[in-house]
């Protein structure tokens, strides 16, 4: 185990830090194209040492999500902090653990397969049609945006009525039971 060596002395600064090293972990997955762009804010020479502090940064936090490690040993990396602000990182740590664990699900699961990063709906009212204009009937509309790996995001849009939402409602409901199980 060594320490990871960071020069921050303010808890505001080191709460900046830590959450902006996470967000671009989460958002690029390590892809390192995307600077921290205030690296000389943070007290480093050169975005390099930024980038290997961040990375030193993500390797422990992936160990201590994963259980791999506990709090002592965490803190036990930033020893020569102050105690405020190893108290610190560990609570920003412990706040985004879940946020950080959901990440690694879907990198996980994306990196084998399609998988949904949000979706959106709405219910349309059709009162008519060009045949006829006493047509009246609900659909609902569905849109998945999904990704596999680190491909574009794909949008998939369903349009279904009643009986088939219902279907698909049973069917989700069924998955849930299954993986809570």
């Amino acid at each position: 185990m060594h320490e990871i060596t960071i020069n921050i002395d303010n808890v505001d600064v080191m709460t900046e830090f830590l959450n902006s090293v996470i967000d671009r972990e989460m958002r690029s997955g390590g892809d390192k194209s995307e600077n921290l762009v205030n690296w000389k804010e943070y007290g480093f020479s050169r975005q390099e040492e930024l980038d290997l502090v961040a990375k030193s940064l993500c390797s422990v936090f992936y160990q201590y999500s994963r259980g791999q490690i506990d709090r002592r040993t965490l803190k036990s990396y930033f020893s020569y902090l102050s105690p405020d602000i190893q108290n610190k990182i560990l609570s920003i740590l412990d706040g985004r653990k879940e946020e950080f664990n959901r990440y690694l699900i879907f990198a996980q699961i994306s990196s084998d397969q399609k998988a949904m990063l949000n979706f959106d709906w709405d219910v349309k009212c059709i009162l008519g049609s060009s045949s006829s204009s006493s047509v009246q009937k609900l659909i609902a509309s569905l849109t998945l945006t999904c990704r596999k790996a680190k491909c574009p995001e794909e949008k998939l849009h369903v349009e279904m009525n009643r009986e088939n939402l219902d279907k698909l409602i049973v069917a989700l409901e069924s998955c849930v039971e299954m993986t809570s199980d």
